[in-house]
Formats: C-alpha cells, sequence, structure tokens
C-alpha cells in the first residue's frame, strides 16, 4: 500500500507538501450506494420475508464496507501500531468495548420493520458489523473478547415505550432495544443483525459464537466482562441505579464542571485495591464509533461529542433507591435526557411539572452558571483516560446526517462515502468537522482569506439575502462555522489531542492514495493532488443563527432596512455575551435559555416511555411549551425566554419560503414578494413558522401531517375512533389523515371528536373555514393548551 505522505503535489494554488506532521488519520471513500445505503429497506424485506436472496444483498453491502475499512485501518496501523497495543491489552484481559452512537433508539421500526427515526440519528449497524468483523479477523480478537456499551439518551424510554407495544407482553429491555430484536418483537437499533452477520462471515469452527450473549440482552442481564468469557455482551452503560456496584467514582484530573464522575466499570475497570472486582471489570480498550451528523447545540457530533455526553450515565442515581438522578431528568423511573450535565455557561432553573423557568424573589431567573458543554465533554473524556483506558476513534460518514440530528423528519442522509480513523479524536474531529463545514474548492477559499480558528482555509458558500430595491434577494457569500468554534483550541488545552495531523488512505473510488494538504482532505495521482470537498450545505435548522450566522444575520439586517426593525440587534443583545458582534457555539445568552429546552426535551421522552400513546403527549408538551415560552402574552408569568431562539427558527422558514418554486404576496410588508429566491418579511414568515408548529405542514392551505393539532388529533383518533383516519403504525401515522377528518367534519359526514386546541387569535381557520376543534383564545393561561373528553384530560 503506498501512501502519500510529505511529498510535492500539483495543487490548484501551486506547488505544495503533503501534510506529514501531527497525528495520523486514516482516511478511506467508498462507493456510499455499494456501502450501507438502502440497508434499512432491505432489512425491512428480510424481517418481513425472511427471503435470503435479500439478507444476501445486505450481507454484500457489509462485505463491501470491511474491505474498504482495512484501507483507513490499516494505513493508520502501518504509522501507529495500534493493533498491537490493542492486542496486548486484550491478552491482559481487558474487553473490546465498541461504542457506537444510539441517539434515538427506533433505527427498526417496531410495526413496519423499515427505517424508524432512528435511521437519521444512529451510527449504522452495517457499519459496526464490518469494524468488528475487521478487529477480528486483522487483530486476530475474539468476538468473545468484545462486548458493545452504550448510554444513549433514549434506550430508555424506547424500551418503555416498546414494552407497551410488544404484542407478546413481554417487557423490552434497554439492552433488547440495542439487538433491536426480543424474540419475535423487531424494533430498535440491530445489533441482533451484527451478530448474525459475523456469525456467518467468520470460519464455523471457531468457538468464539457471537450469537452467544443475545439472549442476556433480551433478559436484561448484566454479566460483568470478566466473567463473560464465553460470550458477546451488551451493556447498558446507563442503567447502574438498579446496582450499585457496576459503577464507580472516578477522579477528574483538572476538572473543571466535574471533579469526580460515576461511570459504569465495563468502561474504567472495578475498585483499584479490589482484586476480585478488578477480575470481574478488567477495565477496556474504548473502540469509539460515532456517526457524523450536525448537533443541535455542537457544531459537529463525531469522536469528542459521542464520548463527552455519550459516556455519562443517565440513571445514576444520588443515593441507593433513589430517582434522584446525578446526570439525568426528569427525576423518576424513566429519565429522558442527560440535562443534568451542563450543556451552556448558562442553565435557567425549571419547574419540573411545567417546564417554566424559575425566578427568585426579585424577579430575576434562576441561573447556574458553569464552564459549558466543552469542559462537560472534556471532563468526562478526561476522567476515562486516566484510568488508562485506550481507545480508537472510526467515525461512521458513509452517511452523514444534515439538517437535523435527532431523528425527526427534516434530517438527511448525505452519501459522503467516508470513514475516518485516528487515535487522536481531537484531530479526528477537527479533519471531519473541515470536511462537513467547507464545500469551498481549495483555491477559492484561500482567496477568500477566512481563517477558520485553527490556522486552516476552510469557508462554506453560503446563501447570504441583502436588499434590492423593495425585495430582499439572494445572493452567494462565505461564512466560516469553525471560526465561531472554540472545542478544538479548548480540547488542546485539557489534553485531549492535538489539532495538526495528516491522512494516510486510499480513495477506493478512484483507487488513489488519500492524503491532506492544509489539513484539506485529497487524491493524489501522479503527483497531483484533487481535493475531496462535499457538495452539500451543511447546518442544523435548530440553530441557524450559530453556524449560517452571515445568513440569518444579513436575513435580519435586509428586514430591519426594509421594515425599520432592529432584529439583528436584538438577537446579538440576547447571545452575542461578550459583545464583539460574533454569537459563538458556547453563548447560548444570559437568561439560560437552554435550562427549559433541554428539561421539556427531557419530559418529552420520559412521557413517551411510561404513555402508550405518550410520543403524541410528549411532542405536544415540547412544542407548546417551547412556543408559550416565546411570547409573554401566551404564558400566564410573562415568560419570554426562548423568544429570540425562536427568531432563528423564523430565519429557517424564512431561507426555506425562499427556495420555493412559486412567487407569493407578503401580506405583512405588501411591497415584497417572495419565492423563487427572494426572502418574506420576518413578520411572515414568522407567522408561517408559527403555523406550521399548530397546523402541521400544510399550512397556510390545509392541515397536515404534525404540528400541535396533529398530535391532539391523532391521540383523539386512537382513544376515542379506533385510529380510522390514522392507521395502524403508531410512529408513522397516515399522513392524509387530519386532512380528511377536517373535509368530513366540514361536510358533516362525521361528528367531531372530542377535543378542543386553543390556539392564539389568527390561528383558528385556513381558507376562511374554521378548523373543527380548534379554538382561538386570548387567555395566557389556555393559550397553546389542548383539552380532551369533555376536560377530563388537559394537555
Amino acid at each position: 500500500m503506498s501512501y502519500a505522505r510529505g511529498m510535492s503535489v500539483d495543487t490548484a494554488i501551486g506547488k505544495r507538501k503533503t501534510d506529514s506532521t501531527g497525528s495520523p488519520l486514516g482516511v478511506v471513500r467508498m462507493d456510499a450506494g455499494r456501502s450501507y445505503a438502502g440497508v434499512g429497506e432491505l432489512l425491512q424485506q428480510y424481517i418481513n420475508t425472511s427471503d435470503k436472496n435479500v439478507w444476501a444483498r445486505i450481507r454484500a453491502k457489509i462485505d463491501h464496507t470491511y474491505n474498504r475499512l482495512d484501507l483507513a485501518l490499516a494505513a493508520l496501523d502501518e504509522e501507529t501500531r495500534f493493533g498491537a497495543e490493542i492486542k496486548s491489552r486484550v491478552d491482559e484481559g481487558r474487553k473490546v468495548l465498541v461504542k457506537p452512537n444510539v441517539v434515538t433508539a427506533y433505527d427498526i421500526d417496531p410495526q413496519t420493520h423499515g427505517p424508524g427515526p432512528g435511521h437519521y440519528a444512529c451510527t449504522d449497524w452495517p457499519f459496526v458489523a464490518a469494524l468488528m468483523r475487521w478487529l477480528h479477523d486483522r487483530l486476530d480478537i475474539s468476538y468473545h473478547q468484545m462486548c458493545v456499551g452504550e448510554a444513549a439518551t433514549t434506550t430508555s424510554a424506547v424500551a418503555g415505550m416498546f414494552s407497551m407495544w410488544n404484542p407478546e407482553g413481554e417487557r423490552v429491555t434497554t439492552e433488547a432495544v440495542i439487538e433491536g430484536r426480543a424474540g419475535g418483537f423487531y424494533g430498535g437499533w440491530g445489533f441482533y443483525f451484527v451478530r448474525k452477520y459475523l456469525a456467518e462471515s467468520h470460519d464455523p469452527s471457531h468457538w468464539d459464537d457471537p450469537m452467544q450473549g443475545y439472549e442476556d440482552s433480551v433478559a436484561g442481564t448484566c454479566i460483568p466482562p470478566g466473567h463473560a468469557a464465553d460470550r458477546l455482551m451488551v451493556y447498558d452503560l446507563n442503567r447502574i441505579y438498579d446496582d450499585p456496584t457496576k459503577g464507580r467514582d472516578v477522579e477528574v484530573p483538572d476538572g473543571v464542571n466535574y471533579s469526580s464522575i460515576t461511570l459504569h466499570k465495563a468502561i474504567v475497570g472495578g475498585e483499584p485495591g479490589d482484586p476480585e472486582d478488578i477480575k470481574a471489570y478488567p477495565g477496556c480498550v474504548l473502540v469509539n464509533v460515532p456517526k457524523l451528523k450536525v448537533h443541535q447545540i455542537t457544531p459537529i457530533t463525531a469522536a469528542v461529542k459521542n464520548l463527552g455526553i455519550g459516556l455519562y450515565p443517565m440513571e445514576a442515581a444520588e443515593a441507593e433507591g433513589s430517582f434522584r438522578w446525578k446526570y439525568g431528568v426528569p427525576f423518576n423511573k424513566v429519565p429522558g435526557l442527560k440535562a443534568g450535565i451542563p450543556h451552556a455557561k448558562r442553565t435557567a432553573a425549571v419547574d419540573p411539572l411545567t417546564g417554566f423557568p424559575e425566578r427568585d424573589a426579585s424577579g430575576d431567573y434562576i441561573v447556574t452558571e458553569s464552564a459549558g458543554i466543552l469542559a462537560t465533554m472534556a471532563d468526562v473524556i478526561t476522567a476515562v483516560r486516566s484510568q488508562g483506558v485506550f481507545m480508537l476513534h472510526v467515525v461512521d460518514a458513509v452517511e452523514a446526517i444534515n439538517l437535523d440530528h435527532t431523528g425527526n423528519r427534516p434530517g438527511t442522509r448525505e452519501g459522503e462515502g467516508l470513514a475516518v480513523a485516528g487515535l487522536d479524536p481531537v484531530a479526528t474531529d477537527l479533519l471531519c468537522a473541515r470536511y462537513l463545514f467547507s464545500n469551498v474548492p481549495l483555491e477559492e477559499a484561500y482567496r477568500t482569506g477566512i481563517d477558520d480558528g485553527n490556522g486552516g482555509r476552510f469557508p462554506q458558500k453560503v446563501p447570504v439575502p441583502r436588499v434590492e430595491g423593495d425585495s430582499i434577494v439572494t445572493d452567494t457569500g462565505y461564512d466560516c462555522p469553525l471560526s465561531r468554534d472554540g472545542s478544538y483550541r479548548y480540547a488542546e488545552e485539557r489534553g485531549l489531542g492535538a489539532r495538526d495531523y495528516y491522512v494516510v488512505g486510499r480513495d477506493a473510488v478512484t483507487d488513489t492514495p488519500l492524503a491532506s494538504v492544509g489539513g484539506r482532505l485529497g487524491a493524489v495521482n501522479s503527483g497531483r493532488f484533487s481535493e475531496i470537498i462535499t457538495p452539500t450545505l451543511y447546518y442544523d435548522i435548530f440553530k441557524m443563527p450559530w453556524d449560517l450566522q452571515q445568513t440569518s444575520f444579513g436575513y435580519f439586517e435586509a428586514v430591519d432596512t426594509l421594515a425599520g426593525s432592529s432584529l439583528k440587534k436584538e438577537f446579538l443583545e440576547a447571545f452575542d455575551e461578550d459583545g464583539d458582534g460574533v454569537v459563538r457555539y458556547d453563548e447560548c445568552g444570559r437568561k439560560g435559555m437552554m435550562g427549559p429546552i433541554l428539561a421539556l426535551m427531557a419530559n418529552r421522552m420520559s412521557i413517551e416511555g411510561t404513555e402508550r400513546y405518550g410520543y403524541h403527549h410528549g411532542s405536544f408538551i415540547l412544542n407548546s411549551t417551547l412556543l408559550r415560552l416565546s411570547n409573554p402574552q401566551w404564558n400566564a408569568g410573562g415568560h419570554d425566554i426562548t423568544k429570540h431562539f425562536f427568531y432563528g427558527v423564523a430565519s429557517v422558514t424564512a431561507y426555506a419560503m425562499s427556495q420555493l418554486g412559486l412567487e407569493g404576496q407578503d401580506p405583512f410588508l405588501p411591497t415584497l414578494t417572495w419565492g423563487k429566491g427572494k426572502w418574506p418579511s420576518f413578520q411572515f414568515a414568522s407567522y408561517m413558522q408559527v403555523g406550521v408548529m399548530l397546523c402541521g405542514d400544510g399550512f397556510p392551505l390545509r392541515v397536515g401531517a404534525g404540528g400541535l393539532y396533529g398530535h391532539c388529533f391523532r391521540y383523539a383518533d386512537v382513544t376515542q375512533n379506533e385510529g380510522r383516519y390514522s392507521g395502524t403504525v403508531l410512529l408513522q401515522p397516515d399522513p392524509e389523515g387530519p386532512h380528511r377528518y377536517v373535509t368530513e367534519v366540514a361536510s358533516g359526514a362525521v361528528a367531531p371528536l372530542d377535543f378542543t386546541l386553543y390556539v392564539p387569535a389568527g390561528y383558528g381557520s385556513l381558507g376562511g373555514s374554521t378548523i373543527p376543534n380548534v379554538e382561538e383564545t386570548d387567555d395566557p393561561a389556555r393559550v397553546l393548551t389542548a383539552s380532551f373528553a369533555g376536560g377530563s384530560e388537559v394537555w
């Protein structure tokens, strides 16, 4: 295998030498279509038909990924000899613990068996299958010397949800959720199919059957790694409260947010000085397998994020027998989010019953200060490293996730075809972030002169609104999200790694060596460096003003010019904590906005895991409360803590409206037209954004899928009407159901269901027709709430 490290090459900006200093990163580019793309649909077909030919197609895709992964991992091994290091530690008794990134833990829909919401959030299980086979075949590590561990945010709630839905009546454990199968019940992530692939892909004479350990998962049995010499175990790294001996407190050297952290012993090993405990928990080699994607708080999820949040156990109690969790909320049997760990520098205290922020005697929000999410992530990684844990990071970027990382419908899978492996999480993440957030060729990038804050040239070409006459039109400009992200410098200062790196590996698409020049990924052929850049504009819709700041600020400025408003000034006053005119990723506002947002998200998941139709109730509470907290007239406490956050949501809506292929007149600023590259007024974008949140994506023409109305209607439909409009697929109801209901009620064909959604003035009708079951109100205690069955149930 030939590499292009340190050689002189021709580039678009002249002769340059390929990078040769810093941390080596093994990279491969493969054909995403021949890799695991489409496996979700194939798996659905296989589960539902047991067609062996379909499974053979899945196996062929994993085989392809396995062979291509070798091009990255072997190249990294040649530079670092990490394989020998891992093997020596395993020979001493440690387990290889593979930690995927399982966010929304229903990759497999429990009813259709097709791709569920987690399909747009999780590390793909076929990627993990290929990686585990490589560790087995190339490093001679038996499957019984491996295990899988995850502390996924949603597994507890999803296990509760699936247990209520399991037609076999059996409890579905969190481990079974990770497996994706519990007996005849399918739903969850998919590790069972990893086992199946591995079992069929190694010599049948081998004794290390990867199917051994599956029954333990279904039962929720935790056999300590040191006592599981004959099986491949799955560990729920969240769950410590049921047996506190599974966890131990680990000191954080030079900790910032934490001086010690409780961690599962499968990661950090047994109690020092206790030979029996160390025998049971010998420690691990941590193979970190994140999914590359945008994120709602940090710029991306990659190596640091998957460990920095993903290792905190959500169910570690402050006292034995208590549901008062150290890191998770709410304080009940099914916590929904690790909102107890600092995600922002300022976090408002929250009433656990309402999700509303709490005030002190002076009327000010009660705000807790910390060093924010960067310190939270660095603290836990530092704690784990202090226990002598060797780490290998392998990033799944075959299909990167854009727009939303949680599994919600706006998320998209982009076929980048990449896998990135490294021993240094900082270098690994910086390469990934530079790739994701720079869609500009090398010569153009250098011409802009924009520094990414890490000594590189990685601008992003973005749409920039500007005033032209009486219109807001779209120009093209440059932005650099990385220049607003101090996480790599901070992680380097905390000793997690270094930002300097060089690339080795191969472009399997063109069969040429990979290298980097100035940190930029590319292939070398006949002395010519051909850069590899994404064609996609990546950003998270949750935080557009942070990711696409030039776009959002350009929109605010244009509206301010035409409407005489002060949107940009107000947004900066809310979030620009140091007053330099730039809002950085760690600036989330002095009011502590992330407190109620995270608490409400946690409450949503907890409701989903404890109520049969909690996915409707939980989503309603989350979105209605976020809306209520944006306008002091929409809540009895006069809160507006999320007001300026919704400025960003409105800019997302305005951008989407500008991209439509039709033009319309702006009702709030009649001099404007919108669509075909033209942007609407802020008032109209805000009106549309609230309307979609209320009535779904059909607004303003009709009631569409989703929205608060959709959740109320579907809950009433399944509880009062046997789901005649919604259908039988609980997580994927009939998108036309709400419209058919509204049409039939309006015609008198059916009687209305017994529910009422209370909305602000102006949202009670569509196209001049009143929406059934909707009542306009200006009562701040009632607006954006709902009642059912004559008021006996209130949301």
